[in-house]
Protein backbone atom coordinates (compact mmCIF):
# COMPACT_ATOMS: atom_id res chain seq x y z
CA UNK A 1 0.00 0.00 0.00
CA UNK A 2 1.64 3.22 -1.14
CA UNK A 3 1.62 6.20 1.15
CA UNK A 4 1.13 9.82 0.14
CA UNK A 5 3.21 12.27 2.18
CA UNK A 6 2.25 15.94 2.32
CA UNK A 7 4.74 18.45 3.69
CA UNK A 8 3.74 21.90 4.92
CA UNK A 9 5.94 23.88 7.31
CA UNK A 10 6.68 21.48 10.19
CA UNK A 11 3.82 19.14 9.35
CA UNK A 12 3.54 15.76 7.71
CA UNK A 13 0.42 13.80 6.79
CA UNK A 14 0.16 10.17 5.80
CA UNK A 15 -2.76 8.98 3.67
CA UNK A 16 -3.76 5.42 2.83
CA UNK A 17 -4.08 4.04 -0.67
CA UNK A 18 -7.37 4.47 -2.45
CA UNK A 19 -8.17 0.77 -2.87
CA UNK A 20 -11.46 -0.42 -1.40
CA UNK A 21 -11.15 -1.80 2.13
CA UNK A 22 -13.24 -2.26 5.23
CA UNK A 23 -10.62 -0.36 7.23
CA UNK A 24 -8.95 2.92 6.33
CA UNK A 25 -6.28 4.62 8.41
CA UNK A 26 -4.80 8.08 8.06
CA UNK A 27 -2.14 9.74 10.20
CA UNK A 28 -1.43 13.45 10.59
CA UNK A 29 1.50 15.06 12.40
CA UNK A 30 2.10 18.73 13.22
CA UNK A 31 4.72 20.47 15.33
CA UNK A 32 3.90 23.83 16.91
CA UNK A 33 4.50 25.15 20.44
CA UNK A 34 0.74 25.47 20.99
CA UNK A 35 -1.09 22.26 21.90
CA UNK A 36 -4.42 23.17 20.35
CA UNK A 37 -2.99 24.42 17.06
CA UNK A 38 -0.74 21.38 16.59
CA UNK A 39 -3.61 19.00 17.39
CA UNK A 40 -6.00 20.92 15.13
CA UNK A 41 -3.65 20.83 12.14
CA UNK A 42 -2.75 17.17 12.66
CA UNK A 43 -6.47 16.32 12.79
CA UNK A 44 -7.14 18.23 9.57
CA UNK A 45 -4.46 16.25 7.76
CA UNK A 46 -5.68 12.94 9.18
CA UNK A 47 -9.21 13.73 8.03
CA UNK A 48 -8.00 14.68 4.55
CA UNK A 49 -6.26 11.33 4.26
CA UNK A 50 -9.55 9.46 4.79
CA UNK A 51 -11.14 11.11 1.78
CA UNK A 52 -14.92 10.62 1.81
CA UNK A 53 -14.77 8.00 4.59
CA UNK A 54 -16.11 8.93 8.03
CA UNK A 55 -13.72 8.67 10.96
CA UNK A 56 -15.08 6.38 13.70
CA UNK A 57 -12.17 6.19 16.14
CA UNK A 58 -9.14 8.41 16.74
CA UNK A 59 -5.95 8.57 18.76
CA UNK A 60 -4.31 11.84 19.81
CA UNK A 61 -0.81 11.67 21.28
CA UNK A 62 1.19 14.83 21.97
CA UNK A 63 4.63 15.70 23.30
CA UNK A 64 6.27 18.84 24.64
CA UNK A 65 3.29 21.15 24.05
CA UNK A 66 1.40 23.58 26.25
CA UNK A 67 -2.10 24.99 25.89
CA UNK A 68 -5.76 24.14 26.40
CA UNK A 69 -6.99 20.54 26.30
CA UNK A 70 -7.34 19.80 22.56
CA UNK A 71 -10.01 17.09 22.49
CA UNK A 72 -12.89 19.39 21.57
CA UNK A 73 -10.89 20.97 18.75
CA UNK A 74 -9.97 17.57 17.28
CA UNK A 75 -13.56 16.34 17.46
CA UNK A 76 -14.71 19.53 15.78
CA UNK A 77 -12.72 18.40 12.74
CA UNK A 78 -13.19 14.64 12.81
CA UNK A 79 -16.79 14.64 14.07
CA UNK A 80 -18.33 12.90 17.10
CA UNK A 81 -15.71 10.16 17.24
CA UNK A 82 -14.40 8.10 20.11
CA UNK A 83 -11.00 9.54 21.01
CA UNK A 84 -8.19 8.48 23.33
CA UNK A 85 -4.58 9.42 23.97
CA UNK A 86 -2.36 11.59 26.09
CA UNK A 87 0.90 13.47 26.48
CA UNK A 88 4.06 11.39 25.96
CA UNK A 89 7.76 12.09 26.47
CA UNK A 90 8.40 11.95 22.71
CA UNK A 91 6.78 10.90 19.44
CA UNK A 92 8.12 8.42 16.89
CA UNK A 93 7.36 9.74 13.40
CA UNK A 94 8.61 9.68 9.83
CA UNK A 95 10.72 12.69 10.83
CA UNK A 96 12.37 10.58 13.54
CA UNK A 97 12.08 10.99 17.31
CA UNK A 98 10.24 14.27 17.92
CA UNK A 99 10.16 16.00 21.32
CA UNK A 100 7.43 18.42 20.26
CA UNK A 101 4.31 17.85 18.22
CA UNK A 102 0.96 16.10 17.91
CA UNK A 103 0.00 12.86 16.16
CA UNK A 104 -3.62 12.21 15.19
CA UNK A 105 -4.54 8.73 13.94
CA UNK A 106 -7.97 8.47 12.32
CA UNK A 107 -9.66 5.14 11.62
CA UNK A 108 -12.67 4.66 9.35
CA UNK A 109 -14.48 1.33 9.65
CA UNK A 110 -17.12 -0.34 7.52
CA UNK A 111 -19.20 -3.46 7.91
CA UNK A 112 -19.48 -5.41 11.13
CA UNK A 113 -17.14 -3.37 13.32
CA UNK A 114 -17.72 -1.62 16.63
CA UNK A 115 -15.57 1.11 18.15
CA UNK A 116 -15.45 2.53 21.63
CA UNK A 117 -13.46 4.97 23.72
CA UNK A 118 -13.45 5.94 27.37
CA UNK A 119 -11.55 8.41 29.53
CA UNK A 120 -12.21 7.44 33.12
CA UNK A 121 -11.40 8.87 36.54
CA UNK A 122 -10.48 6.19 39.07
CA UNK A 123 -8.72 5.45 42.36
CA UNK A 124 -5.80 3.81 40.56
CA UNK A 125 -4.90 2.10 37.30
CA UNK A 126 -6.50 -1.18 38.40
CA UNK A 127 -9.81 0.53 39.08
CA UNK A 128 -9.43 2.39 35.77
CA UNK A 129 -9.14 -0.89 33.86
CA UNK A 130 -12.48 -2.20 35.08
CA UNK A 131 -14.23 1.16 34.67
CA UNK A 132 -13.00 1.62 31.10
CA UNK A 133 -13.99 -1.94 30.14
CA UNK A 134 -17.49 -1.58 31.58
CA UNK A 135 -17.99 1.77 29.87
CA UNK A 136 -16.97 0.45 26.45
CA UNK A 137 -18.89 -2.82 26.75
CA UNK A 138 -22.02 -0.89 27.71
CA UNK A 139 -21.96 0.58 24.20
CA UNK A 140 -21.75 -2.88 22.61
CA UNK A 141 -24.92 -4.64 23.80
CA UNK A 142 -25.02 -6.97 20.79
CA UNK A 143 -21.37 -8.02 20.61
CA UNK A 144 -19.89 -11.38 21.52
CA UNK A 145 -19.54 -12.43 25.15
CA UNK A 146 -15.79 -12.12 24.70
CA UNK A 147 -15.20 -9.47 22.02
CA UNK A 148 -12.22 -9.77 19.69
CA UNK A 149 -10.12 -6.93 18.39
CA UNK A 150 -7.49 -4.44 19.53
CA UNK A 151 -7.41 -2.19 22.58
CA UNK A 152 -5.01 0.74 23.01
CA UNK A 153 -4.81 2.15 26.52
CA UNK A 154 -3.04 5.14 28.04
CA UNK A 155 -2.62 5.70 31.77
CA UNK A 156 -1.10 8.70 33.51
CA UNK A 157 0.18 6.84 36.57
CA UNK A 158 0.38 3.45 38.23
CA UNK A 159 1.11 0.09 36.67
CA UNK A 160 0.06 -1.05 33.18
CA UNK A 161 -0.17 -4.57 34.59
CA UNK A 162 -2.77 -3.47 37.14
CA UNK A 163 -4.82 -1.91 34.34
CA UNK A 164 -4.62 -5.01 32.16
CA UNK A 165 -5.54 -7.39 34.98
CA UNK A 166 -8.92 -5.78 35.62
CA UNK A 167 -9.50 -4.89 31.95
CA UNK A 168 -9.10 -8.51 30.94
CA UNK A 169 -11.60 -9.70 33.58
CA UNK A 170 -14.32 -7.92 31.61
CA UNK A 171 -12.99 -7.99 28.02
CA UNK A 172 -11.84 -11.60 28.05
CA UNK A 173 -8.85 -13.21 26.30
CA UNK A 174 -9.59 -12.23 22.69
CA UNK A 175 -9.24 -8.46 23.00
CA UNK A 176 -5.52 -7.95 22.42
CA UNK A 177 -4.50 -4.86 24.35
CA UNK A 178 -1.45 -2.67 24.92
CA UNK A 179 -1.27 -0.23 27.84
CA UNK A 180 1.33 2.51 28.13
CA UNK A 181 1.79 4.72 31.19
CA UNK A 182 2.59 8.18 29.82
CA UNK A 183 3.04 10.11 33.04
CA UNK A 184 1.45 13.22 31.54
CA UNK A 185 -2.11 14.52 31.06
CA UNK A 186 -4.50 12.29 29.14
CA UNK A 187 -6.75 13.28 26.24
CA UNK A 188 -10.36 12.18 25.92
CA UNK A 189 -13.87 13.21 26.88
CA UNK A 190 -14.14 13.33 30.67
CA UNK A 191 -15.48 15.90 33.09
CA UNK A 192 -12.84 14.84 35.62
CA UNK A 193 -9.10 14.24 35.42
CA UNK A 194 -8.90 10.77 33.85
CA UNK A 195 -6.55 8.08 35.08
CA UNK A 196 -6.90 6.09 31.86
CA UNK A 197 -7.90 6.88 28.28
CA UNK A 198 -8.73 3.90 26.06
CA UNK A 199 -9.64 3.30 22.42
CA UNK A 200 -11.01 -0.06 21.36
CA UNK A 201 -11.82 -1.62 17.98
CA UNK A 202 -14.00 -4.74 18.00
CA UNK A 203 -14.08 -6.50 14.64
CA UNK A 204 -12.64 -9.40 12.66
CA UNK A 205 -9.66 -7.32 11.52
CA UNK A 206 -6.36 -9.15 11.65
CA UNK A 207 -4.24 -8.00 14.58
CA UNK A 208 -0.72 -8.79 15.69
CA UNK A 209 1.51 -7.99 18.66
CA UNK A 210 5.27 -8.15 18.99
CA UNK A 211 7.30 -7.87 22.18
CA UNK A 212 10.95 -6.86 22.63
CA UNK A 213 12.56 -7.56 25.99
CA UNK A 214 14.50 -4.78 27.63
CA UNK A 215 17.21 -6.80 29.37
CA UNK A 216 16.16 -5.27 32.67
CA UNK A 217 18.92 -7.02 34.64
CA UNK A 218 21.69 -5.15 32.83
CA UNK A 219 22.86 -1.66 33.74
CA UNK A 220 24.16 -0.99 30.23
CA UNK A 221 22.60 -3.35 27.66
CA UNK A 222 24.29 -3.68 24.31
CA UNK A 223 22.50 -1.35 21.85
CA UNK A 224 22.76 -3.88 19.03
CA UNK A 225 20.67 -6.38 20.99
CA UNK A 226 17.97 -3.83 21.75
CA UNK A 227 17.86 -2.73 18.12
CA UNK A 228 17.63 -6.32 16.88
CA UNK A 229 14.90 -7.08 19.42
CA UNK A 230 12.83 -4.10 18.28
CA UNK A 231 13.10 -5.12 14.62
CA UNK A 232 12.14 -8.70 15.49
CA UNK A 233 9.12 -7.51 17.49
CA UNK A 234 7.95 -5.43 14.53
CA UNK A 235 8.32 -8.28 12.07
CA UNK A 236 6.47 -10.59 14.47
CA UNK A 237 3.53 -8.18 14.80
CA UNK A 238 3.21 -7.81 11.03
CA UNK A 239 3.67 -11.55 10.41
CA UNK A 240 0.78 -12.33 12.75
CA UNK A 241 -1.56 -10.54 10.36
CA UNK A 242 -1.45 -13.83 8.42
CA UNK A 243 -0.36 -12.20 5.16
CA UNK A 244 -3.12 -9.59 5.26
CA UNK A 245 -1.99 -6.10 4.34
CA UNK A 246 -1.01 -4.01 7.35
CA UNK A 247 -2.99 -0.78 7.68
CA UNK A 248 -1.29 0.60 10.78
CA UNK A 249 1.76 -0.21 12.91
CA UNK A 250 2.03 1.34 16.40
CA UNK A 251 5.04 1.28 18.71
CA UNK A 252 4.92 1.69 22.50
CA UNK A 253 8.52 2.17 23.69
CA UNK A 254 9.75 2.90 27.20
CA UNK A 255 11.75 6.04 27.92
CA UNK A 256 14.26 3.88 29.84
CA UNK A 257 14.91 1.86 26.68
CA UNK A 258 15.47 5.01 24.62
CA UNK A 259 17.78 6.37 27.31
CA UNK A 260 19.78 3.13 27.41
CA UNK A 261 20.18 3.32 23.63
CA UNK A 262 21.35 6.92 23.69
CA UNK A 263 22.41 8.07 20.24
CA UNK A 264 21.52 4.60 18.88
CA UNK A 265 17.81 5.26 19.53
CA UNK A 266 17.47 6.78 16.07
CA UNK A 267 19.02 3.63 14.57
CA UNK A 268 16.50 1.48 16.43
CA UNK A 269 13.61 3.56 15.08
CA UNK A 270 14.98 3.30 11.54
CA UNK A 271 15.12 -0.50 11.87
CA UNK A 272 11.57 -0.60 13.20
CA UNK A 273 10.32 1.45 10.25
CA UNK A 274 12.17 -0.79 7.81
CA UNK A 275 10.69 -3.90 9.43
CA UNK A 276 7.19 -2.41 9.26
CA UNK A 277 7.57 -1.75 5.54
CA UNK A 278 6.37 1.19 3.52
CA UNK A 279 2.81 0.01 2.86
CA UNK A 280 1.29 1.31 6.11
CA UNK A 281 1.85 4.21 8.52
CA UNK A 282 4.25 3.39 11.36
CA UNK A 283 4.29 5.74 14.34
CA UNK A 284 4.73 5.50 18.09
CA UNK A 285 5.57 7.22 21.37
CA UNK A 286 7.69 6.89 24.48
CA UNK A 287 6.05 5.71 27.71
CA UNK A 288 7.24 5.46 31.29
CA UNK A 289 6.20 1.78 31.26
CA UNK A 290 4.30 -0.53 28.94
CA UNK A 291 2.66 -3.95 29.04
CA UNK A 292 0.33 -5.93 26.80
CA UNK A 293 -1.47 -9.20 26.41
CA UNK A 294 -2.61 -11.23 23.46
CA UNK A 295 -1.26 -13.91 21.16
CA UNK A 296 2.46 -14.26 21.86
CA UNK A 297 2.58 -11.76 24.73
CA UNK A 298 2.23 -12.34 28.43
CA UNK A 299 1.92 -9.25 30.68
CA UNK A 300 5.34 -8.57 32.21
CA UNK A 301 6.97 -5.76 34.17
CA UNK A 302 10.01 -4.88 32.07
CA UNK A 303 11.25 -1.28 32.34
CA UNK A 304 13.02 -1.36 28.99
CA UNK A 305 10.42 -3.16 26.91
CA UNK A 306 8.99 -2.27 23.51
CA UNK A 307 5.64 -3.47 22.17
CA UNK A 308 4.45 -3.27 18.59
CA UNK A 309 0.78 -3.51 17.59
CA UNK A 310 -0.27 -4.03 13.97
CA UNK A 311 -3.72 -4.12 12.42
CA UNK A 312 -4.71 -5.19 8.93
CA UNK A 313 -7.49 -6.30 6.65
CA UNK A 314 -10.04 -8.85 7.91
CA UNK A 315 -9.05 -12.48 7.38
CA UNK A 316 -11.32 -14.72 5.33
CA UNK A 317 -12.41 -16.42 8.52
CA UNK A 318 -12.02 -14.79 11.96
CA UNK A 319 -9.09 -16.00 14.06
CA UNK A 320 -8.89 -16.17 17.82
Amino acid sequence: MALALHFASDMIATAPCTQTSTLKVSVGFASYPDLRRASHDAAEMAKAGLGASQCRLALLVTAGLTGDEPTRSVKGILGPVGLAGGSAAALLTEHGIMREGAIVIALATEGDAATGAAAVPARDSGDAGSRAARTILAGWPFRLRYPRGLGLAFANEGSPLAFLDTWREFMGPKMRTVCGVLGGPLHGSSSERPVASVACLEASYATGLGYAEGFAGEDAPEPARLIHGAAEATMTAVKRLDERSAKLVLVFETTARAKALGAAAKDEWSRVQAAAGDRAPCVGWLCESVAGYGRGIQPADDPRALIVAAIGDPPTTPTA
